[in-house]
C-alpha cells in the first residue's frame, strides 16, 4: 500500500496541475501482452482528449520484479473531480464503448481508487 502511495504522490508531483487520480489494478488475460495493453491505453487517452477541454494523462505501471509478473496498473490523472465526473458520464453514454471491449480482452481489472492529489 505505501509503495502505491508512493507512487502516486510521485505522480502528483509530476503533474503539478491535476487534483484527480484514477489508479486501476489490472492482470494480462492469457495470450496477451503488457504492449497491446499499453497500446489501446494509448488510443483511449486519444479518445478521450477529443471529448473534453482538459487533458487526461495515462500510466500504465509495468512490473519490474513481483511474484505476480501479470498484473499492472494504470493510473489516469484528470484535471479535476469535474473533469473526471464529465468524462465519466461521456464513458456511461457509450463514448468509449469499443475501448472498454478491448480492455476487457485484454485484461482483467479488479479494483479501482479516485485519489485527490494535493502537491505538499
Amino acid at each position: 500500500m505505501r509503495k502505491i502511495i508512493f507512487v502516486v504522490s510521485l505522480l502528483a508531483t509530476a503533474s503539478a496541475n491535476a487534483s484527480t487520480m484514477l489508479l486501476w489494478s489490472c492482470n494480462l488475460l492469457d495470450g496477451h501482452t503488457i504492449e497491446e495493453v499499453k497500446t489501446i491505453n494509448s488510443a483511449w487517452v486519444d479518445a478521450v482528449n477529443e471529448l473534453s477541454e482538459y487533458k487526461v494523462e495515462s500510466f500504465v505501471l509495468e512490473s519490474i520484479a513481483s511474484s505476480d509478473m501479470a498484473a499492472f496498473r494504470y493510473i489516469d490523472v484528470f484535471e479535476n473531480p469535474i473533469h473526471w465526473g464529465q468524462i465519466r458520464s461521456k464513458m456511461e453514454g457509450g463514448a468509449l464503448d469499443a475501448f472498454e471491449a478491448q480492455f476487457n480482452e485484454a485484461s482483467k481489472c479488479d479494483e479501482a481508487s479516485l485519489y485527490e492529489a494535493s502537491e505538499s
